[in-house]
Parts: C-alpha cells; structure tokens; sequence
C-alpha cells in the first residue's frame, strides 16, 4: 500500500472520528435537556399550569378512557386494580394517592427515580395530557380511605 492509500484511510477515520464526537455531543445536549435521565429536566408544564383539581373527575366517557389507558399502560406495574400488584413488580398502590392532583400529573409526565434506578418510567411526550388526566379520572374512582387528589394540605 503506498501513502495515497495510508491518507484515504486516515482521512476516512477522521471522518468517522468527527461523526462519533458529533454524535456523542448530540446525546449529550439531548440529555442535558431531558434531565440525564435522572428525573431532574422537567416534561411537564409548570405545575401552575396544572389544575389543583382534575377537570375530567366525574366524567364518565374520560373515566371510560383512562381505565382503558390504565390497563394498557399503567397496569403492568400498578396492576389491573391500581393496588401495586402489577405483573413487573410491585408498583405503587394509587388508591391511596394522597399527594394531590398536580402531583399525579407531574410524577406521571417525569417518572420517579430513587438515584439508583428509575422507578417509573417518563410518560410525558407518550401521553397527552387529556390521556394523563383521563387515567387520574379513572383513578379517582377507585381511591380509599386517605387518598386524596384536590390541593393536598400543607
């Protein structure tokens, strides 16, 4: 091989070098802005914008809905009847959600991660509002004693 075919080749790598950087800085600005994948980047609109109240409790066609997108979303972890007896594991029990409706939306839209794992994966960007809101319409219908989902007390 003489040095006309050494230099097409070094140039190739280079090229091939420049494009793993390009690709390397565009995952990172990627998760740079989603948070690194820590929960910590925000999917959800700012909690102000989110009713303290869920504007879709009590309607029986949104309830209709979220019980839908529970069962084939949410049910693999929270399982069928939203008690945490889910299929990969125990997820929490949302009968008993005492946090409040703005927190359901946010934790929904960002997931839940303990540092060590993520708990629940992100729905936001998966999920519409109107989806997330639908399932916590479903899921008021089925809460118990000390579950709450107006304004929680501070």
């Amino acid at each position: 091989m003489g040095p006309q075919v050494d230099r097409a080749r070094g140039q190739r790598a280079m090229k091939l070098i420049d494009r793993g950087i390009a690709l390397a800085m565009a995952v990172a600005v990627v998760m740079a802005v989603n948070g690194g994948g820590s929960g910590g980047g925000s999917v959800a609109r700012a909690e102000s914008e989110v009713p303290a109240t869920n504007p879709l409790s009590g309607d029986a066609k949104a309830i209709a809905e979220g019980r839908s997108w529970f069962r084939n979303v949410c049910g693999v972890c929270h399982g069928g009847r939203a008690d945490g007896a889910g299929d990969r594991g125990h997820g929490a029990d949302l009968r008993v959600f005492n946090k409040g409706f703005r927190k359901f939306v946010e934790t929904v839209k960002n997931g839940k991660d303990t540092g060590l794992t993520m708990t629940m994966p992100r729905w936001g960007g998966v999920l519409k509002d109107e989806q997330i809101y639908q399932i916590g319409a479903y899921l008021e219908t089925l809460a118990i004693e000390g579950a709450k989902w107006g304004e929680p007390t501070k």
